[in-house]
Formats: structure tokens, C-alpha cells, sequence
């Protein structure tokens, strides 16, 4: 019985030292699979698959030498349209009254020099297009942004048509309904 026993603690025994080997064999084994797939992966991607892999310099980039240059905008410049606008219109059988001022910004001096040379009919315009809104257009946010849009493509279709240059934007530096 003795011999049984110290043949079924060695059994035991021997297994357990072989799969302790056997399993840190096989995590060290892993790891460096694990490890070499990290860093050879990629370069073989980019050597089979150049253009899907980000980085691998597959399809050519615009450098500053061969990108287009951009052109300089220059600081920008505005011009108040003096007098302030004012315009009446009516509203339910009352006549109201809006007071604005208009500021025009341009990037290039010679479209600035022409809202200056067309100032009369660029005012024209912008009274003719202030008194056929409404109250409710002149006093929600909505409706003065509205009228804004509006304003700068009238400006904007008054310089086209007489072959100038264009305005960038068009602000409401003051605006007031009574």
C-alpha cells in the first residue's frame, strides 16, 4: 500500500511541475508572437496595402512647396454708410419708423472705393428693400438677420452689376423701431 502511494504522489507530482513549464513556455511564446505582430504588422501593411494604411506615405501629400499658395486677404476694412438710414413703413394704420446704420466690410481698398463711388444707389436699394418689411420682420432676431442677408446681396448685386469688386459681409451697427 506504501508503494501505491508514493507512486500516485510522484504521478501527481510530475504533471504538475511539467504544466507549470508548459504554461509559462506558452505565455512567453504568446507574448512574443503578440510582440512581433505589433511591429511587423504595420510595416507589412504598408508594404502590401500603402494607400489604406494612414502613414505610410501611399498617396502623395500637398507640401508647401507644391500646395497652391493662398491668397493673402489682408485685414479687413469697413465703411460706415453716413447718414444712418432711416425708413418709414406702415403698420396696422400706424406709421412706424426704422433707423439704421449700415457698415460694409471688404478686404481689397478698391471695393471699398467702390461702395464709396455707387454709395447713392447702394442707399437707394437698401431703403427701397427696409420699407417693404413687416413690424414683426424688423423686430424679431430672425427677421433682422434675414434683412441683413438680403441688404449685403443687394450690395453685393449693385457692385457686380457695375463690374467692381465685391464687399465680403454688411453689419447693422445700429438699428432702431419706433
Amino acid at each position: 500500500m506504501a508503494a501505491e502511494d508514493t507512486e500516485v504522489a510522484q504521478a501527481t507530482e510530475a504533471p504538475a511541475k511539467g504544466g507549470i513549464v508548459k504554461t509559462l513556455g506558452i505565455a512567453v511564446g504568446l507574448f512574443i508572437l503578440m510582440l512581433a505582430s505589433q511591429l511587423i504588422g504595420p510595416i507589412m501593411a504598408c508594404k502590401i496595402l500603402p494607400d489604406m494604411m494612414p502613414g505610410c506615405g501611399g498617396a502623395p501629400t500637398l507640401t508647401e512647396e507644391t500646395a497652391k499658395p493662398e491668397k493673402d486677404l489682408g485685414p479687413p476694412q469697413y465703411l460706415a454708410l453716413d447718414p444712418a438710414l432711416v425708413v418709414s413703413f406702415e403698420d396696422q394704420n400706424a406709421i412706424r419708423f426704422l433707423q439704421v446704420t449700415v457698415e460694409v466690410m471688404a478686404r481689397e481698398e478698391a471695393a471699398i472705393e467702390a461702395v464709396t463711388t455707387h454709395t447713392p444707389v447702394i442707399r437707394n436699394n437698401l431703403l427701397m428693400l427696409m420699407g417693404g418689411k413687416t413690424l414683426t420682420d424688423l423686430t424679431s432676431r430672425d427677421g433682422k438677420e434675414q434683412l441683413r442677408q438680403d441688404a449685403l446681396t443687394e450690395v453685393q448685386a449693385i457692385l457686380s452689376k457695375f463690374g467692381d469688386a465685391t464687399i465680403e459681409d454688411l453689419y447693422f451697427t445700429s438699428f432702431v423701431v419706433q
